[in-house]
């Protein structure tokens, strides 16, 4: 072939890979990952899409919603334009105890029966998550009391009272924005150094994290947990909050599929890492049913000039919202401080839940030193007390 004639080949050839990306472009990552083995080309472009698209995907389940896990959960899968790289997972005790009914066609390994032969099986929604997510996605799962959803076509934070129930967070594998996820015993010693404690949660030593979520079981040290943290990250934003128990990805490849963690002491926790990431942080106490004040304390969130635009929202609140003596009063089921989210924070997607003890401290960059109105001078905000019972946590993290 001729040096002239073979120039026009490689220049079609090229427009004919720009086409075939702009086509591919239009597929989800499952479908995407279907069409990488037709040739080496389709494989190359496959992953190019992929790795191109950086978004965060959530949905949520409640059992008395129409359409089922397959429909609320299933489909969401199916369609992720993003490949996710870890899923954060919060289930409703009651939904996790139960088994659900899903087809049998779904597999770990992503093969799939003929349709004619599909039967259904009953098993726990840890257990019907792990089958479904793809197989290089890692699950962080936490089961607890009521949980704090959004919806992802309008991001509309919603309450889930009633009925079982779940919430999913997916997250891509960022280039600026590192995550890791790590389970620590509860006999982990309180005088680790950073070294030591890098080596048990993965987070490598040149690694600053912004925020950190930690889950700590029924009866785990969460004092020993949270000043270990804080003693070697100066920086840190740390939030979270008891829960029932714990799974993730690799205990549910154990015996009987079951939570694991679910018997032993121990802290789930989740780290972000980056330098462009941005995180503030505030605490309200719940024995308050004046939206007037809980409004001008969630409006110091505000003031931290946290981009909206690309956020996420984090609730830990205390379960005496729910059942105790602070009850959210007249006649309303959504609790004033999730209301008043709604209203600053239009757009912030919110996710979390209600338990028996909260972790958190206020942190608004820029604004260390801004007197609290309308509060306890007894009460103690600062990042030395970070473990509560009667507060509600709101933790902002915007990504670049």
């Amino acid at each position: 072939m001729e040096g002239k004639e073979y120039g026009s080949f490689v220049s079609i050839v090229f427009k004919l890979e720009d086409i075939l990306f702009h086509i591919l472009s239009n597929l989800s990552t499952k479908e995407l990952d279907r069409v990488a083995r037709v040739n080496v080309t389709w494989y190359r472009i496959a992953k190019k899409i992929k790795q191109s698209r950086k978004q965060i995907v959530w949905c949520y389940y409640n059992e008395l919603e129409p359409g089922g896990v397959e429909k609320q959960i299933g489909q969401v899968l199916d369609n992720l334009t993003s490949e996710p790289h870890l899923a954060l997972v919060f289930v409703s005790w009651n939904l996790e105890k139960k088994k659900i009914s899903v087809p049998s066609l779904f597999s770990r390994s992503g093969t799939r029966c003929f349709p004619r032969a599909v039967k259904r099986e009953a098993i726990t929604f840890s257990s019907y998550m792990e089958r479904t997510l793809p197989p290089s996605c890692h699950m962080a799962g936490i089961v607890t009391d009521r949980i704090v959803a959004s919806r992802f076509s309008s991001n509309h934070s919603v309450q889930l009272d009633d009925g079982p129930s779940a919430s999913c967070l997916f997250f891509p594998k960022f280039k600026e924005v590192d995550i890791y996820h790590f389970i620590l015993e509860d006999n982990f010693g309180a005088g680790v150094q950073k070294k030591s404690l890098s080596a048990e949660t993965g987070i490598p030593e040149d690694k600053s994290p912004k925020l950190i979520l930690m889950f700590p079981s029924d009866d785990c040290n969460i004092e020993l947990f949270g000043s270990k943290i804080l003693k070697n990250y100066r920086n840190v934003v740390i939030a979270g909050g008891s829960v029932f128990s714990l799974f993730t990805d690799t205990t549910l490849k154990l015996e009987n599929q079951k939570t694991y963690f679910g018997c032993e002491p121990c802290n789930l926790g989740i780290a972000f890492c980056g330098s462009d990431l941005q995180v503030a942080s505030v605490a309200i106490r719940v024995n308050e049913n004046n939206e007037k004040l809980v409004e001008a304390e969630l409006s110091r969130l505000k003031t931290a000039h946290v981009p909206e635009k690309c956020s996420i929202a984090f609730l830990f609140c205390s379960d005496l919202r729910l059942y105790g003596q602070f009850l959210a009063g007249n006649g309303n089921s959504e609790h004033v401080e999730l209301k008043t989210f709604k209203k600053l924070f239009p757009d912030v997607p919110l996710f979390g839940f209600f338990g028996p003890e909260q972790i958190g401290f206020d942190h608004i960059p820029g604004n260390a030193n801004r007197p609290r109105r309308n509060t306890s001078a007894a009460v103690d905000y600062s990042k030395s007390n970070f473990l509560h019972e009667t507060m509600a946590i709101f933790v902002i993290l915007s990504f670049p």
